[in-house]
């Protein structure tokens, strides 16, 4: 029977905590939505929620995991535009494909000094670098259309615009 009450009250506990952890990634999307009134509050949960370590992270934790789904995305899209490369005939699409390749791998890059920026503190050089990836998933739609070719990546250009505000706004909020 202790053992019972033990358990109950451990499980309250655990439960208590959870929401409060939950608390501290909504109450930063909440911040999140009210800086930047065109980007969604749910669209900010459900991307930091994904990461089982945002509901013990502070602001800080959170750039460096809104940072880090910015890399996964854009990871992600490398692999989409090998795959892409493989496949294409279209000789515009595929010189398209190439440069997209190669603004999306040079942000790979990017990404990792951003998150040394961030856990160091050098939140001016973060947010300079969080700034440029704005401009990664815009520049390879761009490319698409001035050689008037449809995009193949459309979503996963607007993902990475997404996902990069994200990250920029939670740095800024830092400092």
């Amino acid at each position: 029977m202790a053992a019972s009450i033990a358990l109950l009250c451990f499980l309250l506990i655990l439960n208590q905590s959870s929401s409060l952890v939950s608390a501290s990634v909504q109450e930063t999307c909440k911040t999140v939505a009210e800086r930047s009134p065109n980007f969604s509050y749910n669209f900010c949960v459900a991307s930091l929620s994904a990461d089982p370590k945002s509901g013990s992270a502070d602001t800080q934790g959170l750039a460096v995991i809104a940072t880090k789904l910015v890399n996964a995305n854009a990871t992600s899209t490398l692999s989409t535009i090998s795959n892409l490369l493989k496949k294409t005939s279209d000789d515009a699409t595929k010189e398209c494909l190439g440069d997209c390749s190669t603004m999306y791998s040079d942000l790979v890059d990017m990404l990792k000094d951003t998150v040394s920026a961030i856990t160091s503190k050098r939140y001016s050089d973060a947010k300079t670098y969080l700034s440029a990836a704005l401009d990664v998933g815009d520049n390879c739609e761009q490319g698409f259309a001035e050689l008037e070719v449809k995009s193949p990546l459309t979503k996963e250009n607007n993902d990475s615009r997404e996902l990069s505000t994200l990250a920029l706004i939670i740095t800024n909020l830092l400092g």
